[in-house]
């Protein structure tokens, strides 16, 4: 890696997306992530030298996704890796349904915790989710149990703005609050849904899809009934050359806007079986312009 370093500075992800595993127990039709039937390919000591890596590079975080990685027996040994001998800041996104059981294990290591709620009640967010468990109440009972025991660590909730939950969207924030949530200590975040991904031929459909401006009129409407909410909307125009990801496979992707809207996924290589190739491919193929 010394022959071209200074060049391959130039092109690196601030933060990294990972999945170590494909596996999880929800099947939402929006997910960017590899089918479910792929496990952890790679041992925690690959993904502690890509890590490593990156580290070199200058890429300052890292961000454990799926798949669901509490499902990963690697999860833990990267995870205390990536924290303490790299000094990455660590995003852990979960869908909660293991997190009671394994908080103990993974939440010293982290210094933000994505949670999904995709509805105000476990009925609308379990068609947004489904799978034979509703995360619905894990999610909250995630969000109070980080706001007990946890305070350092940033708490962002992640809604998903979709065909099914465009007019329930709204209400979540007051039953969070309705539940013991301190609004004032979590992010919120918004995402319009992206017909992108091995589900792409499903979320890009009538029963799915819905436009910026049915986004932004949700966006507004929280900002009007909860003004001290730290809401954030992310509307998928916006995220060409915005994320790294790579998958169990250690595959790595990126995503762009094509000309006419449409969104694209990018093939940038394999950093774990040849990091130099896949870092040229991010300067050759991705115009990569920040993550997260």
């Amino acid at each position: 890696m010394e022959r071209n370093s200074e060049i391959l500075k130039q092109f690196y992800p601030k933060t990294v997306d990972i999945s170590l595993t494909g596996k999880c127990q929800l099947g939402c039709p929006f997910c960017w992530g590899e089918d479910h039937t792929v496990g952890t390919i790679h041992d925690a000591q690959k993904w502690k030298e890509l890590l490593g890596n990156f580290r070199g590079l200058g890429t300052s975080g890292v961000v454990f996704t799926g798949g669901e990685p509490l499902m990963s027996p690697e999860l833990i040994d990267v995870l205390k890796y990536a924290k303490e001998d790299l000094g990455l800041r660590t995003t852990l996104s979960t869908n909660a349904i293991l997190l009671k059981g394994k908080h103990q294990l993974v939440l010293p290591w982290v210094d933000d915790l994505g949670l999904p709620l995709d509805g105000s009640t476990p009925e609308i967010n379990g068609v947004m989710r489904p799978g034979k468990i509703n995360n619905f109440k894990r999610v909250i009972e995630g969000i109070k149990l980080v706001q007990s025991q946890y305070p350092n660590i940033d708490l962002t909730v992640r809604t998903v703005i979709a065909r099914p939950n465009v007019n329930d969207v709204a209400n979540i924030p007051q039953v969070l609050i309705n539940n013991g949530v301190d609004l004032t200590r979590i992010r919120y975040k918004l995402y319009q849904v992206e017909p992108i991904g091995p589900r792409a031929d499903i979320v890009n459909t009538d029963a799915w899809k819905v436009s910026e401006g049915e986004c932004r009129e949700v966006e507004k409407t929280i900002r009007q009934s909860h003004p001290d909410v730290s809401l954030t909307m992310q509307v998928y125009k916006e995220t060409s050359g915005r994320y790294y990801q790579i998958g169990p496979h250690g595959n790595a992707y990126g995503t762009i806007i094509d000309h006419d809207g449409t969104p694209q996924m990018v093939d940038l290589g394999n950093p774990i079986d040849n990091f130099k190739e896949a870092v040229d491919m991010i300067a050759s193929r991705y115009s990569l312009q920040t993550t997260h």
